[in-house]
């Protein structure tokens, strides 16, 4: 090891007491203030356990080879091929690819309802190997602590935070993406991996093309429902035909391609997105405005008008619209007959005050806990209540920074009931699938036959790469929501 690089640690020492070691940069060859690759690879694998925590894995074995085989292809042309890459498909509806120290990589179901060939997924999956490959998840967990689900779970208990902070606390600490330099170093190891790979990185600035699209539509529309955005966070401010940078990095990685073979080949992707989940999963119960409907549990839950429902994968909540208020349920199985004071008793600290709640179900019964902070100590009371239905608790917990919910509480704990025969139709899922396009036929018209509440015609076009404008062509597979 150079003097520079002996410095260069001693310097990491100094800023974190935790550091263990001068990683460095595979790509560069610069030390970096990342750890070891043993502590890289050991602090993957914890994340990952916690993404699992967050995110259902998609039910698609077929899709789930697919993806993993693009993504080996390109990993074993990184600059890091020696690391066991792992590629999973989540079942989300948000437009998000990302990865964790040591390679793990994730694409959402999300992100590839709006791809159309498989040279798309290639660049988003090569964009985060770049990632994995420049070490910039592992500088960051080495600056920052592990949060794990339990954390989040205290986080919505204590009131500590909102609710959507506390979902988003893991995301924020290493999924919401990096700065401009990072970002774009990248996309220029990401377009070289998918040349040697001999897809066109040309695609590359298509594929975020496609998803900057998605993002200005999606940023207007949450702007018109008075929601936070979420999106990719590959993404710049400027459009990617617009930005000469990128463009740059793009048009480098052409020397990598061998022009003598054929790319390959992209209807495959195409034939395993027929099918696909689109928007809300079926599987994890759909949110209507401020009702919830679950298919499977036959249940339906009510939140107070205004406040934004947030369905997570092991709790639904909501917050309210001065995101001071939080309530949050989630479902236990229980041996019936179930005391359900004693149940809560022992669940929750100091339950007291317990009331029996007007219910269509076994029995409901509310009640206030004091609980504690173990970062500060701080002692504070929340709402908790419980609802039975044979073998099934819905346990519900709300808490306030500086008052209780008590009536949103108590109305969410009474609106916990079965479906009714009519709302079936309002827990279904919906899906993609792909059609050919026939001589006269429009966005508009494909989109009349989509089964969509609002916004038809943009998403048809979103998901068709065909935004803003643009239209089918006799013979194209066009994608469609059923």
């Amino acid at each position: 090891m150079s003097r520079t690089t002996v410095a260069r640690c001693v310097v990491s020492i100094g800023l974190s007491l935790f550091l263990i070691g001068c990683a460095t940069d595979p790509v560069t060859g610069r030390p970096t203030l990342a750890r070891s690759e043993s502590w890289e690879i050991q602090q993957g694998a914890r994340y990952h356990q916690e993404i699992l925590k967050q995110y259902q894995v998609y039910d698609d074995p077929e899709l789930q080879a697919y993806v993993n085989d693009v993504g080996q292809k390109l990993a074993a042309k990184s600059h890091r091929s020696h690391l066991k890459f792992t590629f999973t498909v989540l079942d989300s509806p948000e437009v998000n690819a990302f990865a964790l120290p040591g390679g793990y990589v994730y694409v959402t179901r999300g992100i590839m309802a709006y791809m159309t060939k498989e040279s798309h997924l290639a660049g988003v999956i090569g964009h985060e190997i770049g990632h994995v490959s420049g070490l910039h998840g592992a500088e960051r967990a080495a600056q920052q602590p592990l949060v794990t689900g339990a954390t989040l779970v205290v986080g919505v208990a204590t009131g500590s935070g909102d609710l959507m902070q506390a979902s988003q606390m893991l995301g924020g600490a290493l999924l919401s993406g990096y700065g401009r330099t990072q970002e774009l170093e990248s996309d220029g190891l990401g377009a070289e991996y998918i040349a040697q790979n001999n897809y066109n990185p040309e695609d590359m600035i298509d594929v975020i093309g496609i998803l900057k699209n998605q993002e200005l539509f999606a940023r207007q529309k949450a702007a018109d429902e008075g929601v936070a955005y979420q999106g990719y966070h590959g993404l710049f401010s400027t459009h990617p035909r617009n930005d000469q940078r990128l463009q740059g990095v793009i048009k480098a990685a052409e020397k990598y391609r061998d022009l003598s073979k054929p790319e390959p080949d992209d209807g495959e992707f195409l034939r395993l997105t027929d099918g696909l989940a689109y928007g809300q999963s079926e599987s994890q119960g759909i949110v209507h405005g401020n009702k919830f409907y679950h298919k499977a549990l036959d249940l339906f839950v009510e939140f107070p008008d205004g406040w934004q429902v947030i369905n997570g994968q092991t709790a639904l909540g909501a917050v309210s619209p001065d995101r001071s208020q939080v309530v949050q349920m989630h479902m236990d199985s229980i041996a019936p007959p179930v005391d359900a004071s004693g149940y809560l008793s022992t669940k929750f600290t100091e339950f007291r005050n317990g009331q029996s709640v007007a219910t269509s179900e076994d029995q409901a019964l509310a009640g206030v806990v004091t609980v504690t902070d173990a970062s500060t100590g701080q002692r504070t009371n929340q709402l908790v209540s419980m609802v039975t239905r044979g073998t099934q608790a819905f346990v519900i917990a709300a808490a306030g920074k500086t008052q209780l919910p008590d009536q949103a509480f108590l109305s969410v704990t009474k609106s916990v009931r079965r479906l009714k025969s009519s709302e079936m139709s309002l827990a279904e899922g919906r899906s993609i699938k792909v059609v050919t396009a026939q001589r006269g036929d429009t966005i508009a018209s494909l989109a009349a036959q989509s089964n969509l509440d609002k916004y038809q015609q943009e998403q048809i076009r979103l998901i068709n790469n065909l935004y803003p404008d643009g239209e089918p062509r006799p013979g194209q597979r066009i994608k469609v929501v059923k």
